[in-house]
């Protein structure tokens, strides 16, 4: 048996990582939809997901109107998500995640296809809560296998970093905008920053889970990830930390990241 002199996080006792992390993640009034197959709510006829809970059970996200029972629910080892195929819409949407786009994190935990792309992760789209389509913009997060592109679809504001890590394994991928800065991170990894136009994204906001919208077209945008994990920081810029509380944030989800997977 090991024996160690010393202090450790508590993510790194076996077992307790999601409870440490799940009371990091309360304080900063993330939504926080995990890999555990009792979070999800499963079509007894289709076998689709008709509902993905979040960890406080204070949001839910549930199939985007393109996804017609697409959506199953997938295994990778211990883990449960949302079974993505290329070109057919799977995806899900937690409806009025935020008040304010104009500055947000979020993060995804996903296994990349082993011959297909990932593609569209996450998308945060002002379309629906925020206003008229006049008013309307959204800011998607996709995995083309060799890079990550994050950008809005007004033009204000671009991202491109290379993907570095091994396809074979899980991955995450962070992302903040803040004004007219926006960043991307792949695991542990630093983030790659780059400034812009304001995206003008400062009202209400819906969170797309596996693809950008309610529209059925965009087929190409589709991926095959299994998507393990979504986090949701309303108001806060992990990687472009304003203060303690973000850094703490960033610090938390690498950790929980490095010790859970």
């Amino acid at each position: 048996m090991l024996e160690l002199d010393a202090t450790l996080p508590e993510g790194a006792l076996i077992g307790s990582e999601r409870a440490a992390f799940a009371e990091a993640i309360a304080r900063t009034g993330a939504i926080w939809f995990r890999g555990d197959w009792d979070a999800f709510e499963i079509d007894n006829a289709s076998g689709a997901i008709k509902e993905w809970r979040s960890a406080d059970g204070n949001a839910k996200a549930t199939p985007a109107n393109p996804n017609e029972g697409h959506g199953l629910l997938a295994e990778v080892g211990p883990y449960s998500g949302l079974r993505c195929v290329p070109e057919v819409n799977c995806g899900l949407v937690a409806e009025k995640v935020t008040e304010s786009a104009g500055t947000f994190s979020m993060a995804v935990i996903y296994h990349p296809p082993a011959e297909d792309q990932a593609k569209t992760l996450l998308t945060v789209n002002t379309g629906y809560t925020g206003g008229t389509d006049a008013d309307s913009n959204y800011l998607y997060l996709s995995d083309a296998g060799d890079f990550f592109t994050v950008k809005d679809t007004r033009g204000a504001v671009e991202v491109v970093a290379p993907v570095t890590s091994s396809p074979d394994g899980l991955r995450m991928a962070v992302v903040t905008l803040c004004g007219n800065r926006l960043a991307v991170a792949e695991n542990l990894a630093p983030p790659t920053i780059a400034e812009g136009a304001d995206a003008g994204m400062r009202t209400g906001a819906d969170l797309f889970i596996g693809c950008r919208s309610h529209r059925s077209g965009l087929k190409k945008t589709l991926g095959g990830a299994t998507i393990l994990e979504v986090l949701f920081w309303p108001k806060h810029a992990l990687l472009t930390p304003r203060g303690a509380e973000d850094t703490a944030a960033y610090l938390d989800l690498k950790r929980y990241f490095l010790w859970e997977y």
